[in-house]
């Protein structure tokens, strides 16, 4: 939260007797005399069970959820919206550990192309869409091989598989709508959904049979049209139970939008697609296509923020896998309470303030300003926050 950017910089930062008073009063432990060394602390990091920090995490959602803040911001005024997506972590040139996935590239050597191996580790990431600005981790599936010598890297099919069977049972009455690209746009992704509700980015490459279906369909007359809708007044179109006609056994409700821009005297025809087991009708319609449209900000609110803003989740702060999950999971826990702070605190928009000088300013006040048992005490009192 102070962007502290490696376990160095954190160490010589924090050792000031502001900092260490305060780690005094939220430890316990009253004989702590410095902040523990770096080494000390990825030591703890490479036996501590990553299941321990994820329960936390889950701890926090489950409270947010259950104090109803977010609520309107549901969709349809009922599904809490959850985008997953991956992304890649860290990158090596050796092989790092067992659980590494790995490929080959070609590379020019000499005047000559050798292949060679890289390894490298990816993670799997579903966000809770609270509210339009915030956007919180609500669980991770560390995409990595089980062993050395695999016929087949792990990937982020297999790892929603898991993701979602998992969310199944941490939160089995959370009405949930799943986004994702079109990589999603399974059949195996769409039948663990058959509790949940969907919407999927649509591409004629993934879904083949069922993009030539609405195709035939709407080449009849059989879409339903609204014109004039979304920011740019575009064209909003939706056909109902396209697996019917394409032979599949998941519901399949499919719908795009098409806008035009112009620009330099040049039209340019802009057409998103997707697809989903919500029922669609005419007054739904546009805050589906809304929704849809909004599944990209896992990337660029989600991990965009995280590997180029105050987080800089690539950075290694541990060669231990074990170390390594557990930095990226107090990451996760960090972002969730900057993120609702950041929603209540006029000021910062009032005066127009990064993020990156919030972080700083914490970070001063971290250092010099000590914490006492007074403060401590109002944590445990009812207090109402105003989100922006």
């Amino acid at each position: 939260m102070c962007a502290v950017k490696s376990m160095r910089s954190m160490e010589e930062t924090f050792n000031e007797d502001a900092c260490i008073a305060t780690l005094r009063i939220l430890s316990g432990d009253q004989g702590l005399s410095e902040m523990p060394h770096a080494d000390t602390l990825n030591y703890y990091l490479e036996r501590l069970s990553p299941q321990c920090l994820a329960d936390v995490r889950k701890k926090m959602v489950k409270s947010l959820i259950r104090k109803k803040s977010f609520s309107r911001s549901r969709l349809l005024g009922k599904y809490w919206r959850v985008i997953i997506d991956g992304t890649g972590l860290f990158y090596f040139r050796e092989k790092h550990c067992e659980n590494c996935l790995v490929t080959t590239v070609t590379r020019e050597v000499d005047g000559n192309e050798v292949k060679v191996k890289r390894y490298y580790h990816k993670v799997l990431e579903a966000k809770l869409l609270l509210s339009p600005g915030i956007l919180i981790s609500l669980d991770t599936e560390f995409i990595e091989n089980e062993k050395e010598d695999v016929s087949k890297n792990d990937c982020e099919i297999n790892a929603a598989k898991r993701l979602l069977e998992r969310l199944h049972k941490d939160y089995p009455r959370l009405p949930v709508c799943l986004q994702g690209d079109a990589l999603y746009a399974a059949e195996t992704i769409m039948k663990m959904c058959r509790d949940w509700k969907y919407i999927l980015t649509q591409k004629a490459t993934r879904q083949k049979v069922l993009a030539e279906s609405y195709e035939w369909i709407a080449s009849g007359g059989g879409a339903e049209t609204l014109t004039g809708i979304g920011k740019e007044g575009g064209n909003g179109e939706y056909i109902n139970h396209v697996e019917e006609t394409a032979g599949k056994e998941e519901e399949a409700d499919m719908y795009r939008y098409r806008y035009e821009t112009e620009e330099d005297g040049e039209k340019e025809i802009h057409e998103f697609q997707w697809i989903t087991n919500i029922e669609l009708t005419k007054k739904n319609l546009e805050e589906m296509i809304e929704a849809g449209r909004g599944r990209w900000k896992i990337e660029n609110e989600g991990f965009n923020n995280q590997k180029n803003g105050i987080y800089d989740i690539e950075h290694l702060n541990s060669r231990d896998s074990n170390a390594m999950k557990n930095h990226y999971l107090i990451t996760q826990i960090a972002d969730i309470v900057m993120q609702i702070y950041l929603s209540f605190s006029p000021l910062r928009k009032e005066i127009g303030q990064s993020i990156k000088n919030t972080s700083s300013g914490l970070l001063e006040s971290f250092r010099r300003h000590t914490v006492t048992d007074e403060d401590v005490s109002y944590i445990s009192k009812y207090t109402t926050v105003y989100l922006e």
